[in-house]
């Protein structure tokens, strides 16, 4: 009897509970912060593996199981700003035009200011390091369809419509170009602070996006 029911009991598994994907992609931004702050601390040359995982806490085994190369690791910290960009343009209400939305930089300035200064950081390093450009440029690319999705349903038309796929492309341009901009002037140099920088980037951006077709 004793050996029938415990036989009818079920095996319990051993080890740690499986992580959410959640879980997983705070492990990500968690890697990524560590990653950009040794490269800009040390360069990206001068930083390993290992060096980046132990910032995070964790096993340089675990630290492969979720990125390629070191360089890869960055890649978060660029796509938790456009996810970001993304959903507070699929929130912005239908009935305002979109251009209005640059004035309300909330996606942009409500951002921890230490991960606000490590992508600022990132992009700079970009600058002399194309590996690390390519990373955005695929963060960049990634973005596209999601953005697509977004104002696809607003303006009425499928996601894979060419004009949706162009402004898409287009919106998240404008961002990037506002960035590079702040990011490449000269020591010294006086021009808009970085938040009216991105305001007046989106703005242009936002404001061709929702624009009708010539």
């Amino acid at each position: 009897m004793g050996e029938e029911q415990h036989a009818a009991q079920p095996a319990r598994r051993g080890g740690r509970p499986p992580l959410t994907e959640s879980r997983k992609d705070e492990i990500r931004l968690e890697i990524a912060i560590a990653a950009v702050r040794l490269f800009t601390e040390q360069g990206l040359d001068g930083t390993s593996v290992a060096q980046i995982a132990d910032a995070a806490g964790i096993a340089t085994r675990t630290l492969w199981r979720y990125f390629p190369s070191k360089e890869a690791c960055a890649g978060p910290l660029l796509s938790f700003g456009l996810d970001r960009f993304t959903s507070y343009v699929r929130d912005w209400p239908t009935d305002l035009p979109l251009a209005g939305a640059a004035d309300d930089t909330r996606w942009f300035s409500d951002a921890s200011p230490t991960r606000l200064l490590l992508v600022i950081d990132l992009f700079r390093l970009t600058q002399a390091e194309p590996t690390l450009d390519q990373v955005w440029i695929r963060c960049y690319s990634d973005a596209v369809a999601p953005l697509a999705v977004v104002l696809g349903e607003r303006l009425g038309l499928p996601a894979d419509d060419l004009r949706i796929k162009v402004k898409a492309s287009m919106l998240l341009a404008s961002m990037h170009q506002g960035l590079r901009h702040y990011v490449c002037r000269a020591p010294g140099e006086h021009g808009l602070s970085l938040e009216d920088t991105i305001r007046a980037a989106a703005r242009i951006g936002l404001a061709a996006a929702e624009a009708p077709e010539l």
